[in-house]
């Protein structure tokens, strides 16, 4: 392939972007699209490019128009495919509003009625388990036999809580062949609404609530 550079100006200083100064320093040596085009058509000013001088010539030059056109065109593809999956996040967090959703955490509040919901997911399905609930001192008020819960995501529902207090949950369970089966424990919250003001959406659970990114919502829980 013809190497591409630019013919020296008038009076045989070096072109600017030479690499070189007046002092000798160095400067970047990283070439832009923008560069690439404007040494390309420095190189072609003084021929024809339908006349190079061989036919090796001639397939050189087309094939950087073609890496130009293809680098540009790629760039742009990308750019429409980040554009889709932010909108896709948008309708997604907009979803969800009025929705209880899962996330991190082993709590439950009880509302007016006295009833609180939580959540555990299980990394293998479970022949049974046991939600243990715990006062804020530490002990033990209330215990849920669940039986068959499923590998992954599993809600359970509390009817035994004291309104306006917190308490705290653990999950146990027990495989069909008798070996423990691991529990991840989630809180129940309501999605008040979105936050679009960051990089990624998250979603606002209540004042004085840390906001919860997308990734981070195990699941929802219904209305």
């Amino acid at each position: 392939m013809t190497p591409i550079s630019s013919p020296p100006p008038a009076g045989g200083q070096s072109p600017a972007g030479s690499g070189q100064s007046g002092s000798g320093t160095s400067s970047n040596t990283t070439l832009t699209e923008q560069d690439f085009l404007q040494l390309l058509i420095a190189q072609l000013q003084d021929q024809n490019p339908l006349s190079p001088s061989s036919p090796q010539d001639l397939a050189n030059e087309f094939a950087e128009f073609s890496t130009v056109s293809g680098v540009t065109t790629l760039t742009t593809e990308v750019g429409q495919i980040e554009s889709g999956a932010a909108a896709g996040e948008l309708a997604q967090a907009a979803g969800l509003v009025g929705q209880t959703i899962a996330i991190p955490g082993n709590t439950l509040t009880p509302s007016s009625s006295g009833t609180a919901r939580g959540a555990f997911s299980l990394s293998a399905a479970a022949s049974g388990a046991t939600v243990s609930i715990f006062n804020s001192s530490g002990a033990l008020v209330d215990t849920i036999p669940i039986q068959n819960p499923t590998a992954g995501l599993n809600a359970f529902t509390w009817t035994g809580g004291t309104p306006g207090q917190t308490f705290t949950f653990s999950v146990t369970a027990t495989g069909t062949n008798g070996a423990s089966v691991k529990a991840t424990t989630f809180s129940a919250a309501q999605v008040q609404s979105i936050d679009l003001s960051q990089s990624s959406p998250s979603v606002s659970i209540g004042a004085g609530e840390p906001e919860v990114p997308l990734s981070s919502i195990a699941g929802i829980l219904g209305g």
